[in-house]
């Protein structure tokens, strides 16, 4: 092949090389969007408990025994507050029942109350916690029954408060006039009632 002929030929090939190279660079079209402000926020769980316009309002029973038999009833209007559906779970907590003092009568029927510092008025108390007017659970008010209404209803199928949603939790108690003698004199029984909304979680039930 003539000389002249494979240097033109030479040239020819790195002119069209260059050219690919050249097209190769060129050829990168792009477009770009932005999504900005990007954030985590958690929402919020609350609630409220009102009784007859008043927020945590207690019941106070005194002067028992006024007839023979002994009941009542007592509801609460829970409203969840927040921004995300919540658990609902009751229970009893610092339930504490009191001799305070004993007198001749008491000591005929219990003749070591002097040394008693525990009351019998809440073992014969029976009380039974209700959902928008349903009994979901019921114990005694003795002192070692304090768990067995909490026990009983976080057994129950999970109650879902959703934001802004409102139930009726109310609590009867009732004992015959045959229930209970002169033990119960000067007695008395005094317990908190715990209201707590639980994120729903894929995981164990928290211990109520």
């Amino acid at each position: 092949m003539n000389k002249n002929r494979r240097i033109l030929l030479s040239i020819v090939v790195i002119g069209v090389v260059g050219a690919a190279a050249i097209a190769g660079t060129a050829a990168y079209l792009t477009a770009r969007r932005t999504v900005s402000t990007n954030k985590f926020s958690a929402g919020t769980l609350d609630m409220n408990v009102s009784s007859n316009g008043q927020v945590n309002e207690p019941f106070v029973i005194e002067n028992l025994g006024q007839n023979g038999n002994i009941s009542g009833t007592k509801t609460w209007t829970v409203n969840n507050t927040g921004t995300l559906p919540g658990r609902l779970l009751v229970r009893l907590s610092s339930v504490a029942n009191k001799e305070n003092g004993c007198n001749d009568q008491e000591k005929e029927i219990e003749s070591s109350c002097e040394a008693d510092n525990n009351g019998e008025l809440g073992g014969v108390i029976n009380a039974n916690v209700s959902l928008d007017g349903i009994t979901k659970a019921s114990s005694t008010l003795a002192t070692n029954q304090q768990n067995s209404i909490g026990g009983t209803w976080n057994g129950l199928t999970p109650i879902i408060l959703a934001p802004g949603e409102s139930r009726t939790v109310g609590v009867d108690w009732a004992t015959s006039e045959d229930a209970y003698g002169n033990e119960v004199q000067s007695d008395s029984v005094e317990f908190d009632m715990i209201f707590r909304l639980i994120q729903q979680i894929n995981g164990p039930t928290p211990t109520n």
